[in-house]
């Protein structure tokens, strides 16, 4: 055979060849491009305090409230799957978000050890922490250093602002307890002279277990505290903190905060009353 008739022998199995190869590349692509487009999304998961309404508390396997419904509204407006589910008690949710294994709280306090783990959205409402105490053995609150000398008791993991923590670490007695029943019974019990609390979640929690004629929250509060969305710094999520932030301005500014905080203190109200 001549040379010249090798050659486009040749010439045209390679051409066959890639041809071929081309096909097979491309419907490989185009297979891989549909599955991972029409696979479902791993989803977000957001967590927060199973006990601190009406901003969050939990419903089962889930966390609700404000702080969840804010978060809905951001993953809808983002196009993002988000989940918020209950985690554990808050210092086993903080804990998870340290490891990345929650990527988000619905609220959580401001402190320079949590911003060690977690980025900080803009503030998106306050919260007022209160004394509570057992009515027959009030005492006069006006300022921090009334607390030293006496046992206070709060949940584990809670935070009441960088000042009083500091505060609290150097000055008072608080001994931590896992829910907001034990401290109650606590002070029932005066085994504890006061009990660190949000102000709206202790009276709603006052009125479930028909404790309001035995326990008040002083007039004074502790600290009025700043509510955050946070953000695992070992989360994807953290990608889209600058355009949370736009949507929490929007949100506020056009009312729907408030009116997410008006729902949930009427949805948590109901469901408590005895």
């Amino acid at each position: 055979m001549p040379k010249s008739k090798k050659r486009n022998k040749k010439a045209a199995s390679n051409k066959l060849f890639i041809t071929v190869f081309s096909m097979v590349v491309l419907v490989l692509g185009l297979a891989w491009f549909v599955a991972n487009i029409t696979k479902p999304q791993k989803p977000y998961i957001a967590s927060g305090h199973p006990q601190w309404p009406p901003i969050m508390w939990q419903n089962n396997d889930k966390i609700i409230g404000v702080g969840p419904q804010l978060v809905a509204k951001i993953a809808q407006d983002l196009n993002l799957n988000i989940e918020s589910k209950y985690s554990g008690l808050w210092n086993v949710v903080q804990d998870k978000v340290k490891t990345g294994d929650i990527d988000m709280l619905v609220a959580a306090y401001k402190t320079k050890e949590r911003e060690e783990y977690m980025d900080y959205s803009i503030p998106y409402t306050i919260d007022p922490v209160a004394l509570f105490v057992k009515k027959d053995k009030k005492f006069v609150y006006s300022k921090w250093k009334d607390l030293i000398g006496k046992k206070g008791v709060a949940t584990v993991g809670d935070s009441y602002g960088q000042e009083f923590d500091d505060f609290l670490k150097a000055n008072l007695y608080v001994t931590r307890l896992d829910t907001v029943q034990e401290a109650f019974d606590a002070l029932i019990s005066e085994r504890a002279d006061y009990f660190l609390y949000a102000l709206y979640s202790g009276e709603k929690e006052l009125a479930a277990v028909n404790l309001e004629a035995k326990i008040e929250a002083c007039p004074t509060y502790v600290t009025s505290e700043n509510f955050y969305i946070t953000i695992s710094k070992k989360s994807a999520l953290g990608k889209f903190l600058p355009r949370i932030n736009l949507l929490l301005n929007k949100y506020r500014k056009d009312g729907t905060i408030d009116s997410l905080i008006a729902a949930n203190k009427k949805l948590f109200s109901q469901k408590t009353e005895p």
